[in-house]
């Protein structure tokens, strides 16, 4: 298969660049004019040094931070409206889960890693629930398909997401922007720009975020306040000194969860947990729980989480390059009850991280090209989480100590064969330790071994006392061609992991290994037509192996989240990134992805297995109570075959300067198969969300006003399910949804 695709793939980019041959011959008149008409480049620093992001060799769309606010992408889920091939789903509380080219965490475990590097002014977020509050007077972000193991180290299988702020800049200036919608929705941030002397400058900027829930507790809603201050320090015209620090506090009441099948008559005759309305909250359903036997509770869902953190940039440019330092802190305090789970859980968690990275990146255009670098990770984590864990009386208690440290050096190196042909490699080593003193008690004041009042002085169910390390070495390799002044053809193969980790499981000591990755890529990106048509296209073919998967079972008497490594699977497809300037007031752009993938082996033994005759998985008996559930040949999770973004861009532009601005959006997302059992009513049906907008720019730019409507037609569709798998008789779904049809008003004022 791999040497079909190789095949396939370059003899199609062979044909492709046919035509930029002759685009290629434009006289230089024409070339210079076309620099000031045609499409802007875009600086990034992906690949850990700056660059034109036509002339990096990977999958990347960088999104400016205008774009982003005249959009209104003000949080980390809604960025992938703006990306193909990119899947944002927020879990319970304030967990955020990423999918790309297949690749996904299907840990529940709150404290596995995520599959997606998530950095902010190049430091890396350690932990799931640390993403939120940063959206906000950004410079732009720039989202990476595909392992980047080499430069981003652990946890980058499926890519990277970079959040670059803006910096301060040496001229006084500043922005304030708001939004009013409907749901109650205010969003207003603000940015201030103060030069203190001819060397130091500081920004200091902040939001407001907030709508009401879209469903009928009150839940799916947003609740954000955050500031972030820098300060620039330029001594010298080589030296920059970036100092900066964030903090944020995320409250209201988190998503929220409905029912998708019904499921009258299981534990109470009569009573049907099914509702017609899709946005009752499952919390709003007291027939959900008294369906299954369990004793009708007030649900009380609660956001009430702190972040904060800051970083220390330093780029010294010298004779042999570039010496950059980043370090960096973050801390979080979370708090939250959530109804998006199919039983209550309260969590609170302390997670703290150190890091520290330096780099040497080699003078631009040189020869031989090289980003030589070490880095140091030291994380924390002390939580508590209770819920329940039986038949409905009784609850466990968890109380969860954990910390590690990483250590990893680094290069990627390129040489120039010719002016136009480079060799590419890398390699990292990266060595882990994790740690942990941990335990979960049994809670409970009717059954056996009361305890009142809760706390760690019942029964342990079990326990994570020990150490595990692990050592892994990622590389890549690979040639770039510059196949005319404005074409770039590349092919390489890289690698990447997922650290392993602890679960709850049996007395004893229980842990998972590591995810791995391999992905062969062949790709071409290219300006045509007098710089006005961009067209990006990259194929891929990806081998996923020793995939974490967490389901439930019965051990010791005892339902047990666990996680193993219970699956493997492979991926092909495509991207294509492309974007036409029809004329200089007309702008289209295009983004698709194509998908297959499919699990070679995933089989797993879990408690309440889904129905045999509905189900796509094969099951059998297993080890009773326990079932087998044989999911290989099926899709993956999170794995649409399709996914399309349009927009269309339209400025008319007035005798005084001032122009109105027009913006049609649409994002197509084939079905996926969002749940481990494979039932139909876990499918999330294929959807295409129109966003439209219109506005008005004053000719000096300090003030613009837009009207906007997203999700045009109201389309709904679930996002991600869970099962009531703690009470196998019920089997009902607790669903996450889009959000719905709103609209509202932009403005913002520059000075």
């Amino acid at each position: 298969m791999k040497g079909l695709i190789g095949g396939i793939s370059m003899a199609a980019l062979a044909a492709f660049h046919a035509a930029p041959a002759m685009a290629q011959n434009a006289s230089p008149a024409s070339s210079a004019t076309s620099e000031e008409t045609g499409l802007a480049d875009i600086v990034v620093t992906a690949q850990r040094r700056s660059e034109n992001v036509q002339k990096a060799a990977l999958s990347i769309v960088a999104i400016s931070g205008d774009t982003l606010a005249n959009r209104g992408v003000n949080n980390i889920d809604a960025l992938a409206r703006q990306t193909a091939g990119v899947e944002i789903q927020p879990s319970g509380g304030p967990y955020t889960t990423f999918t790309v080219r297949s690749v996904s965490n299907l840990s529940g475990n709150a404290f596995s890693d995520p599959s997606i590097a998530v950095n902010i002014n190049g430091v890396y977020l350690a932990t799931p629930t640390t993403f939120r509050g940063l959206f906000y007077d950004l410079d732009r972000v720039e989202v990476l398909k595909g392992p980047q193991g080499t430069l981003y180290g652990r946890n980058a299988t499926g890519g990277a997401i970079n959040l670059i702020a803006a910096k301060p800049k040496f001229d006084f200036g500043g922005t304030v922007g708001m939004t009013a919608g409907n749901y109650g929705h205010i969003d207003f941030n603000a940015a201030l720009n103060l030069p203190i002397s001819q060397k130091v400058a500081v920004r200091i900027a902040g939001q407001h975020a907030e709508h009401a829930g879209y469903m009928s507790l009150g839940t799916n809603d947003e609740l954000i306040d955050a500031v972030r201050g820098s300060l620039l320090f330029q001594p010298t015209d080589d030296v920059s000194i970036l100092l900066w620090g964030d903090w944020a506090h995320e409250g209201g009441k988190g998503p929220g969860a409905t029912l998708r099948k019904a499921c009258a008559a299981l534990g109470q005759p009569g009573t049907s947990c099914f509702v017609a309305d899709p946005r009752t909250d499952v919390g709003d359903l007291p027939s959900y729980y008294t369906s299954a036997g369990i004793a009708v509770q007030t649900r009380n869902p609660y956001l009430d989480n702190d972040y904060y953190g800051g970083g220390l940039n330093i780029d010294w440019t010298t004779g042999i390059g570039t010496v950059s330092l980043v370090g960096g802190y973050r801390k979080s305090n979370v708090r939250y009850n959530s109804t998006a789970t199919s039983w209550q859980i309260i969590e609170d968690q302390h997670p703290e991280q150190k890091s520290l990275e330096l780099r040497l990146a080699s003078p631009s255009n040189s020869r031989f090209g090289y980003v030589l670098g070490a880095y140091y990770l030291d994380t924390e984590m002390h939580a508590r989480a209770n819920g329940e864990s039986g038949t409905g009386r009784n609850y466990s208690d968890q109380f969860t100590n954990l910390s590690g440290w990483t250590g990893a050096v680094f290069s990627q190196l390129s040489y120039g064969l010719t002016d136009t042909l480079r060799l590419v490699g890398g390699a990292r080593y990266t060595y882990e330790k994790k740690n942990s003193n941990s335990n979960r008690y049994r809670l409970s004041v009717v059954g056996p071994d009361p305890v009142i009042p809760p706390g760690p002085t019942g029964p342990v169910l079990n326990s994570i006392i020990g150490s595990r390390e692990w050592n892994k070495v990622n590389w890549k390799a690979g040639v770039e061609l510059d196949a005319g002044p404005r074409s770039l053809l590349y092919a390489n193969v890289s690698t990447g992991f997922k650290a392993g980790g602890f679960y709850y499981g049996p007395p004893g000591f229980t842990t998972y290994e590591p995810e791995e990755v391999t992905s062969y890529v062949v790709g071409s990106k290219n300006r045509f037509l007098d710089n006005k048509l961009q067209l990006n296209v990259e194929l891929f073919y990806l081998e996923y192996s020793n995939q974490q998967v967490s389901f439930v079972k019965l051990i010791n008497g005892s339902s047990t989240l666990v996680t193993e490594n219970a699956a493997k699977s492979h991926a092909y497809g495509g991207d294509l990134d492309s974007q036409f300037l029809v004329t200089p007031t007309t702008r289209l752009s295009f983004q698709a992805q194509y998908l297959r993938s499919k699990y070679d082996d995933f089989t797993y033994l879990t408690l309440g297995a889904p129905p045999a005759a509905r189900t796509s998985c094969i099951v059998s008996a297993g080890s009773p109570p326990n079932s087998a559930v044989n999911c290989s040949g099926q899709t993956t999770l999170r794995s649409p075959k399709w996914t399309l973004v349009g927009n269309v861009e339209q400025t008319i532009r007035l005798a005084n300067g001032s122009r109105f601005i027009g913006e049609a959006n649409v994002r197509y997302e084939g079905d996926y198969q969002t749940d481990v059992s494979y039932l139909p009513e876990a499918v999330a049906n294929a959807t295409a969300r129109v966003n439209l907008s219109m506005g008005y720019e004053a000719a000096d730019d300090i003030f613009s006003i837009r009207a906007y409507i997203d999700n045009v037609t109201d389309v709904n569709s679930i996002t991600a399910t869970t099962m009531s798998t703690s009470y196998p008789v019920n089997q009902a779904f607790g669903v996450r949804l889009l959000p719905p049809r709103t609209y509202g008003l932009r403005a913002q004022v520059k000075f």
